[in-house]
């Protein structure tokens, strides 16, 4: 059976298609911008007579001729002067009763101010009003005059509105004429590519080709990471250099195209996707064993599921970069918060020497001596593992620092970690839960945060709370999602790395409100496995 061809050839559909949309784009664009540009000019002409009117205002010629030091003339010789520079209408000084001193028609000098809007200035206000005057219908500007603390009058600077209509239709004049020539380029364009495009499609199907287009359009926006596109049938049709190095480093060096994707990567779940057409975000899988974070979202054209697009990464190097975020800094933060704190001590200490306040001194060196072994011992005398104990005396330093009443609970208890990696995954978490804690904390009137760790078995018990404004509940329920933050861009890693953490040694992390005000975030994890502490 003869396949039927379109009324119109191809050439002539992308022609006419393009022709409306460029039409259709330019008529809102233009509407859009002659909207903008318009009130944009109306602004910046009002921006104009304020200021110009505040200027005038300041001069001391207008001030003394205000409270009756100088003559009339001089002030309508500056006030004209003024005008005829910065091309506004009229540049009108009347004094507390609204009497002109002032004036483009100086037969009008001595008259009272028309328009009826200067009663506000009278009372000290500057503001900006549309009213007719007895040069017309104008934008003008009032600002009050002040000799000392005394008004003794006002300046009203304004721009008659057909003035402002010419400036108006000036510029819609220039948006017309770009739009044409916009207009009859994008038409010549049109034409010019739907020639060429009819010479190199050689006749595919435009399903064909709005199927390969939007799959390598998925590919433009996921350049860095790798991605495998497959069709109806989940045969592989796409797979970019990404992904084949990370195949190649997974142990997996053969030809992907064309296979199934299910023998490729069985873990796909691709099927899945196409068959539901829910896309997932953020999905943990594997490729041979290598740990990645993938994304499955389904190629829909005109309405049809036609495929499915997979774009994972590495996730070990989002594990590093997480841990740089987190335990490096942690460290690298509590140092210099310590680093801190000394020097301030050696300064206070330095001035006391060379006052000679030696009593003042010897009071000042006990009580910081007493506190530091109070705090050094209580810290010391529970928390048995001597890397989680430096880190929380680094923290107290901090937050002392930061103005923060950081308290460990009276019954925490820490015995040695079993080895470095349970060390460190503690001061992750810790580290973690308290940055977040600080942030959250704000600056309310109490700034407490508490610490508290007890061991239970092979279990530890941690908590960190808050005194905090706490949480919406809508926040509390997405807390742990990989880049979800409230504080802006590039966030939304820590809490994400210590749920992660935590889950690794078979615990949950959970966070939720105090009814007494701020956070709290628990959790229970498997610090000493195989046997008791």
């Amino acid at each position: 059976m003869p396949r039927l061809r379109p009324i119109l050839p191809l050439r002539a559909r992308i022609t006419l298609l393009v022709t409306l949309i460029l039409g259709l784009a330019l008529v809102v664009t233009a509407v859009m911008v002659d909207w903008r540009m318009a009130r944009q000019t109306r602004e910046t002409l009002g921006d104009k007579v304020i200021l110009l009117s505040r200027i005038t205002a300041e001069a001391e010629v207008v001030r003394d001729g205000l409270a009756g030091l100088r003559p009339p003339d001089e002030v309508q010789a500056y006030a004209e002067r003024i005008r005829t520079e910065a091309g506004v209408d009229y540049v009108v000084v009347i004094d507390m009763t609204g009497l002109r001193l002032s004036h483009p028609n100086r037969a009008l000098l001595g008259a009272r101010f028309a328009g009826g809007d200067d009663a506000g200035v009278y009372q000290g206000r500057s503001y900006l009003s549309v009213a007719k005057g007895t040069l017309g219908i104008s934008l003008r500007a009032f600002t009050p005059v002040w000799k000392g603390d005394r008004q003794v009058g006002a300046v009203a600077v304004g721009i008659l509105q057909s003035g402002v209509d010419r400036t108006v239709v000036s510029v819609r004049k220039r948006i017309v004429l770009g739009g044409i020539i916009g207009f009859a380029a994008g038409i010549l364009g049109a034409m010019y590519l739907a020639g060429r495009i009819k010479k190199i499609l050689l006749g595919m199907e435009p399903q064909e080709i709005s199927t390969l287009l939007q799959q390598r359009s998925a590919m433009l926006h996921s350049v860095r990471e790798g991605i495998i596109g497959v069709n109806r049938d989940l045969v592989v049709t796409i797979v970019n250099e990404e992904a084949l190095r990370l195949f190649a480093l997974a142990g997996s060096r053969g030809e992907l195209v064309g296979h199934p994707v299910e023998e490729v990567l069985p873990s796909s779940r691709l099927r899945t996707v196409i068959e539901t057409g829910q896309a997932e975000y953020d999905q943990e899988g594997d490729i041979l064993g290598l740990k990645i974070l993938t994304n499955r979202v389904p190629v829909v054209v005109e309405g049809r599921i036609t495929g499915a697009l997979a774009t994972f990464r590495d996730i070990t190097e989002m594990n590093r970069l997480a841990e740089q975020l987190t335990g490096v800094r942690f460290y690298a933060d509590a140092l210099r918060a310590q680093t801190h704190e000394f020097m301030n001590k050696l300064h206070v200490i330095l001035g006391l020497v060379r006052l000679e306040e030696y009593e003042r001194l010897k009071t000042f060196i006990t009580g910081v001596a007493g506190r530091l072994d109070d705090e050094v011992g209580f810290v010391v005398q529970r928390i048995k593992d001597p890397v989680v104990a430096g880190f929380l005396l680094a923290r107290f330093s901090s937050t002392r620092e930061q103005n923060i009443l950081m308290t460990l609970d009276q019954d925490a208890s820490l015995p040695p970690c079993p080895d470095d990696s349970v060390s460190h995954d503690l001061v992750t978490v810790l580290g973690n839960l308290l940055e977040n804690a600080v942030e959250a904390i704000g600056e309310g009137p109490r700034r407490e945060i508490q610490v508290s760790l007890r061991p239970e078995g092979t279990q530890l018990h941690l908590s960190v709370q808050d005194s905090g404004p706490g949480l919406p509940e809508e926040v509390l329920a997405r807390a742990f999602t990989l880049g979800f933050s409230t504080k802006g861009e590039n966030r939304g890693f820590g809490l994400w790395q210590a749920a992660r953490t935590i889950e690794a040694r078979g615990g949950r992390l959970v966070g939720r409100n105090r009814e007494e005000g701020g956070a709290v975030f628990t959790a229970s994890l498997n610090l000493f496995p195989g046997e008791e502490p």
